[in-house]
């Protein structure tokens, strides 16, 4: 049940991070920061964290990475292991510290260009972690696109 809705949460939280980022980037032009904007950051923030939790609940419960954690030197040379043990929860929290601090800085940014472009660039940051970290088809560790 947590894998499948790990699966169909990332659409979610893929789309709200592009929304976010497109607006914040249109807006830097000298657009005032309104609700749509901040809507917007907020649903990709909540939908980041719940993926975040929802992947924290199932890393603990992985028989996949119970194995890897029992020798984690033979995990480091396996790319599959090591992926799903360290690397994917590595770069998952690292988006989500940049997008929680990007959009604290955001919100205390003195004018609304400032805003947009301190929300811009923890946006963008935070979206190109998310999409290294998803494991895509097209990669050795891949997982199918829809569950």
């Amino acid at each position: 049940m947590l894998l499948l809705l790990h699966s169909v949460l990332r659409w979610l939280v893929l789309l709200g991070g592009i929304a976010a980022t497109g607006l914040a980037f249109q807006a830097m032009r000298g657009q005032p920061w309104t609700a749509l904007n901040k809507r917007a950051n907020l649903i990709y923030l909540i939908a980041l964290d719940t993926q975040f939790l929802i992947g924290a609940i199932q890393w603990l419960q992985s028989p996949l990475v119970a194995t890897a954690r029992a020798d984690m030197a033979t995990a480091m040379h396996d790319a599959t292991l090591r992926f799903f043990t360290v690397e994917h929860p590595t770069l998952m929290l690292l988006a989500l510290g940049a997008m929680h601090a990007g959009y604290g800085i955001a919100k205390g940014a003195g004018t609304d260009v400032a805003k947009h472009r301190k929300a811009f660039i923890a946006l963008a940051v935070s979206l190109l972690l998310v999409v290294a970290a998803i494991p895509w088809p097209f990669r050795a560790i891949g997982r199918p696109l829809l569950p």
